[in-house]
């Protein structure tokens, strides 16, 4: 069942009339039985918690592909800042019909505009999934029943705003308007809500799909924040392509031929599993305290921005891309530093490099010279 529907169950009359909304404020019904809510819809309307008197059942779809990933203990801040200081929350909620299943009239003569709402279980289903929640979710959920702490009777106004059937245009404007010319999202959940709604630039989507990839592989599956979910020792996603793009990673190429999203999760999965057994850490599961920065994003960072030279030597010594051939190049760069290798991260003469960003820079700078000193020639490393 759409928001929008689920909005519509609640009202005990058939039309609601901007002028009437505006004037009544509330809207109840006592018909509603059984509510879902699916995938696509991320939270239930203010109204929707007065006098359901039939309500038994509710179930809960995911979250919509491009909504914002809910945080929990913000939706019951929200909830307890509504109870205990009889909290107003000013802002409209934005919402969009995504067809043409609501008819809008316009009153004969004003500017008064309507909608006419189904009241019947029949006419509901004839409604469903028919409207999206563009903003405000957080808002939204914090009137569920399992966390609002409002007594059932309570009434409690909140505006909304809806849009009739936006093209996809509009809803990218919308969404930056909500997101970017207000408050901002950080960088990290914009790239992710850009990423669904097919916003990146040419140059983002180089990097997007690469990185999801490897948040599903080995050995960095689960560690990347595509959004703004917490993950304990997590790297954000938007920090790992700004590095694959200074390591230039999108340059890779085999025999002239530009590397496939694919082929570059492949090298870099295969390259970071060599550093795991070089290193003898775990990207998942080792502590800082006992590997350093090697399994923090100052650590990866360097560790890509050392792999195009390490490619670049398996093309020349005509080796195949495998970690048995990387580990040996990084033993022999471990050598020229007197360094060992479990200790790479956290020795005196390396761990300090890692504190600042320029610091990284300049030791992988050198790191690649000394790889550089090795060799060239035409040759594909993944055979």
């Amino acid at each position: 069942m759409s928001l929008l529907s689920q909005f519509f169950n609640y009202f005990s009359t058939n039309t609601l009339v901007a002028e009437d909304f505006h004037k009544n404020g509330v809207f109840c019904g006592t018909a509603l039985k059984e509510l879902r809510v699916p995938d696509r819809i991320t939270h239930i309307g203010a109204y929707a918690c007065y006098n359901l008197t039939a309500l038994t059942k509710v179930e809960m779809g995911e979250v919509q592909s491009a909504q914002r990933p809910l945080n929990k203990k913000r939706v019951q801040d929200i909830a307890k800042y509504v109870y205990d200081d009889n909290g107003i929350l000013p802002n409209t909620l934005t919402l969009a019909t995504n067809d043409g299943s609501f008819e809008i009239f316009q009153l004969l003569d004003t500017d008064f505009y309507y909608i006419n709402f189904p009241s019947e279980k029949d006419e509901f289903d004839l409604y469903y999934d028919k409207i999206d929640v563009m903003d405000g979710q957080h808002r939204l959920y914090s009137f569920l029943s399992d966390i609002c702490l409002l007594h059932d009777d309570t009434q409690y106004e909140i505006g909304f705003t809806l849009y009739d059937k936006p093209t996809l245009l509009q809803r990218q404007k919308i969404f930056i308007s909500c997101n970017e010319k207000q408050e901002k999202v950080n960088g990290n959940l914009l790239m992710w809500f850009k990423a669904k709604l097919n916003m990146l630039s040419e140059e983002e989507k180089n990097f997007f799909g690469v990185v999801q990839q490897l948040n599903e592989s080995h050995p960095l599956k689960g560690k990347i924040i595509m959004s703004a979910e917490t993950i304990k020792g997590g790297v954000k996603a938007k920090e790992v392509m700004a590095a694959l793009k200074q390591a230039k990673i999108h340059y890779l190429y085999i025999n002239g031929k530009e590397l496939d999203d694919d082929q570059k999760v492949k090298i870099i999965t295969t390259y970071l599993s060599a550093w795991e057994k070089f290193g003898g850490f775990k990207f998942a599961t080792s502590k800082p305290k006992d590997v350093g920065p090697a399994i923090k994003m100052s650590g990866i960072k360097f560790m890509l921005l050392l792999l195009p030279s390490i490619w670049e030597r398996a093309v020349a010594t005509k080796n195949r891309f495998e970690e048995g051939f990387i580990v040996e190049v990084l033993g022999q760069l471990a050598s020229e530093l007197v360094v060992e290798r479990e200790r790479f991260f956290v020795s005196e003469t390396t761990n300090y490099r890692f504190r600042e960003r320029t610091g990284i820079d300049e030791f992988a700078n050198q790191c690649i010279s000394i790889i550089k000193s090795l060799g060239t020639k035409e040759f594909n490393p993944l055979g």
